[in-house]
C-alpha cells in the first residue's frame, strides 16, 4: 500500500517547483534547493508512485526498478551510536537543508541507498515538537522560538518578491549541529512514530 504522506509531499514539491517556488519557503528556485536531499527524496517518491498506478494500468513496463507493497523497501531513517561519532560539524552555520546533507552523506546504508534519507522537513518538525522552532507570525516559515535562540539558532528576515512581509531563514551553528547529532536516535524514533499515526489515519 501506498504512503499516502509520500504521495501528498510529492506533490507539494512538484506542484511548487512547477511554478518556480522553493517548496519549503518563499523564496526564489535555485539549482541547490532542486538539487537538496528533501526535494530529491520528494521526486523520488513521485516517480514510485507514478511507476505502482502504472503497473496497476499496464501503462509502465513491469521491469520498472521501484519497490512496491510485497517487496523490500528502503529501511526508515535510523543512525547508530558509531555512525554519529562519525559526523563531523563545520564552524560555518549551516541551514538545516545542509545540515540534513552532511548527515545523509555521513551514513553508509542512506549513501548506499539502503535506508531512507533524513529530511530537513522532517528534522524542522522534530525541533518544533521540542520546542526550538515555532510558526512565524507570517504562518508560512518556522523560526527559532526563546528556547532555540537559547539553544543557539540563528533566525534570519530576507525580503521576498512574493511577499511585502519577506521570509525567514534559520542557521544552525557548530554547537547545534552536534546537538542535533547527538538527538539523531530521538529524532528516528519521532519520524517513525509520526509515520505510524499517519499511516494508521489513512
Amino acid at each position: 500500500m501506498l504512503d499516502i504522506n509520500k504521495l501528498r509531499n510529492a506533490y507539494k514539491v512538484i506542484n511548487q517547483l512547477s511554478q518556480n517556488k522553493n517548496p519549503f519557503a518563499e523564496e526564489e528556485l535555485t539549482l541547490e534547493i532542486v538539487q537538496s536531499a528533501e526535494v530529491q527524496e520528494a521526486l523520488k517518491d513521485a516517480a514510485e508512485v507514478i511507476a505502482v498506478y502504472g503497473k496497476i494500468m499496464n501503462l509502465v513496463s513491469q521491469s520498472t526498478n521501484f519497490s512496491v507493497a510485497g517487496k523490500s523497501q528502503k529501511k526508515d531513517f535510523s543512525v547508530t551510536p558509531e555512525e554519529i561519532a562519525q559526523l563531523k560539524t563545520t564552524e560555518m552555520p549551516l541551514s538545516i537543508s545542509f545540515v540534513v546533507k552532511n548527515i545523509n552523506e555521513s551514513i553508509p546504508a542512506i549513501v548506499n541507498e539502503q535506508m531512507r534519507k533524513l529530511t530537513a522537513p522532517g528534522l524542522g518538525r522534530w525541533l518544533m515538537s521540542m520546542g526550538y522552532l515555532q510558526m512565524a507570525d507570517n504562518g508560512k516559515n518556522k523560526v527559532a522560538s526563546e528556547k532555540g535562540v537559547a539553544l543557539g539558532i540563528v533566525t534570519e528576515q530576507r525580503e521576498s518578491q512574493y511577499s511585502s512581509e519577506g521570509y525567514y531563514v534559520n542557521y544552525y551553528p557548530q554547537t547545534v549541529q552536534q546537538f542535533i547529532f547527538d538527538n539523531l536516535p530521538a529524532v528516528a524514533e519521532f519520524l517513525a512514530k509520526e509515520k505510524e499515526e499517519n499511516n494508521a489515519k489513512a
